[in-house]
């Protein structure tokens, strides 16, 4: 059987792109022993806590304007915004 050729009238096109953004905020110091859950952790296991809680941790004494640990340290300036990556690509739609 021969295959048929028809003829293309009309295309969608469409342009997606991807990028990522890196934010990079300004620190804040904790007092360790406000955080009675971090007690007998090593560092690497604090931070990992941390990333997994901030959100339900309160914030830091000196930070009355904050209600979490990470409500706190979301609000700190941005000292350094990078763009790591651009891609763009080109998808047709049927």
């Amino acid at each position: 059987m021969e295959k048929e050729n028809t003829k293309i009238e009309t295309l969608k096109v469409r342009l997606c792109e991807e990028q990522t953004l890196w934010i990079v905020r300004e620190s804040i110091d904790i007092n360790v022993n406000e955080y009675p859950e971090l007690n007998g952790m090593t560092e690497e296991e604090m931070t990992e806590y941390i990333k997994e809680n901030s959100y339900n941790m309160p914030a830091p004494s000196n930070c009355d304007w904050a209600d979490s640990l990470y409500d706190a340290i979301s609000q700190m300036d941005v000292v350094r915004e990078k763009d790591t990556g651009h891609e763009t690509f080109i998808y047709i739609n049927e």
